[in-house]
């Protein structure tokens, strides 16, 4: 019996060594007041930054409302993490504190006339939400071609339609930004002296180009 318990022991002190143990369920859940939960799967749950979701800036300093900007986040379970770590070990990659992976940020760049989706920058996380200094790419999406099935495809959509539904609000964080005729046709009203200034701010780009 003792030399039985020994070799049990001895399974899970090999276990341990050989697959780092993620303690994901120590990370903090993401607030909810600023992240939106979209879905879980059984290696992942999506999440979208709604706080800090905007329109791009165009080059002439005004909003451009076809550009979507969205911060995500991806939080694994202990299979996924696992995955990942193995994935980057056959890779020769570093692995280095990836056992305190608890997920990955995206941060997308969505074209609202073209229906795609850019990767302008991709992090892995540990378990505070702190990048893990380790960046990786991925290709440019086209969510027209992409299977109503497909995971991506449906945490797409929901992104889509928070936009569409929080159109206003969106254009209120840089409604100093907005040329008056957009704010105008969202019903957005502002003052006077904010409306002279905006038509000054837009004829002086309109100029300058």
């Amino acid at each position: 019996m003792k030399k039985y318990i020994i070799m049990v022991l001895s399974i899970i002190s090999f276990s341990f060594c050989s697959f780092p143990i993620n303690v994901s369920w120590a990370a903090e859940p993401l607030d909810e007041n600023i992240f939106q939960w979209v879905q879980s799967t059984p290696r992942a749950s999506y999440f979208f930054n709604k706080d800090a979701m905007t329109f791009e800036i165009g080059p002439d300093g005004f909003v451009n409302t076809d550009i979507l900007l969205v911060p995500t986040v991806k939080t694994f379970d202990n299979m996924q993490i696992q995955d990942v770590i193995m994935k980057r070990q056959w890779r020769d990659l570093s692995t280095y504190r990836f056992n305190e992976l608890v997920g990955v940020a995206e941060y997308l760049r969505i074209n609202l006339k073209e229906h795609t989706v850019e990767f302008t920058n991709c992090t892995y996380l540990d378990q505070g939400y702190n990048t893990l200094y380790v960046d990786y790419t991925r290709a440019t999406q086209n969510i027209d071609t992409m299977s109503p099935k497909d995971v991506e495809y449906n945490f797409y959509q929901a992104i889509l339609a928070y936009e569409q539904e929080h159109y206003k609000d969106l254009l209120m964080k840089d409604i100093d930004k907005v040329h008056p005729e957009q704010l105008k046709a969202a019903g957005i009203k502002i003052e006077k002296d904010k409306d002279s200034k905006h038509k000054k701010d837009s004829k002086k780009h309109k100029r300058n180009r």
